[in-house]
């Protein structure tokens, strides 16, 4: 049995422009600088407190602030995610057609786990994950290893019989610490270079192509 282990933002989920807009406002409300869209390419990928911690001026990031801008965020956020987030282009047939191979399919996120559930059962309700995981109180975030580790204990795998697949170097670093094959992806939010810098095995231009990959 091999299973498959997704990154959400930048790899199944098209989310950039929903979390930019949700920090922008933040940031607004708060009287501090906004940032353009694509800054967000680089601001995300380590979990909503760094993110919220890199849109800051220096100045700014204190614990307190950082706390409070983290809060509004959240509560902003869970509002607005339907507003411009989807999934990639032939991601949905891809997941489908995995389940329907034999495959174990699961995600692997470093978005807090109460956000990702809701953003998993709206835009995939027809998909049957084996595993959902998003970042844990009192789990480290990625790339350390624990939530892969986490998901090859729960659903017996073996590390040999996993692929994680992502958009960025925190995901290549993960599978890499893991000692599972790191995918990477070129749809997302990073760019190839960044990938093939951080040890991808694999990379890949559009979903089908991973089916060549975990089929050999």
């Amino acid at each position: 049995m091999k299973l498959i282990i997704f990154d959400l933002d930048g790899t199944l989920l098209d989310t950039l422009q929903d979390l930019g807009d949700s920090c922008n406002a933040i940031l607004q409300r708060y009287g501090y600088p906004t940032h353009p869209l694509s800054a967000y390419k680089k601001f995300v990928g380590n979990g909503v407190q760094k993110l919220i911690e890199r849109t800051l001026p220096d100045h700014a990031r204190t614990t307190e602030t950082t706390e409070t801008l983290l809060t509004a965020f959240k509560t902003y956020y869970e509002q607005q995610t339907i507003s411009h987030t989807r999934p990639y282009e032939g991601i949905v047939t891809l997941l489908k057609t995995l389940k329907s191979s034999g495959y174990l399919i699961s995600v692997a996120s470093n978005k807090y786990h109460e956000a990702v559930i809701p953003l998993i059962e709206h835009y995939f309700p027809t998909i049957a994950f084996d595993l959902v995981l998003g970042h844990r109180t009192g789990h480290p975030a990625k790339p350390d290893p624990d939530i892969v580790l986490d998901t090859l204990r729960t659903l017996g795998i073996a590390k040999e019989n996993c692929y994680y697949v992502g958009d960025s170097s925190v995901d290549m670093d993960t599978a890499n610490n893991a000692a599972v094959t790191a995918i990477g992806v070129t749809w997302g939010f990073r760019e190839e270079n960044e990938l093939r810098q951080h040890a991808a095995k694999h990379i890949i231009h559009t979903p089908d192509e991973l089916l060549h990959i975990v089929s050999k």
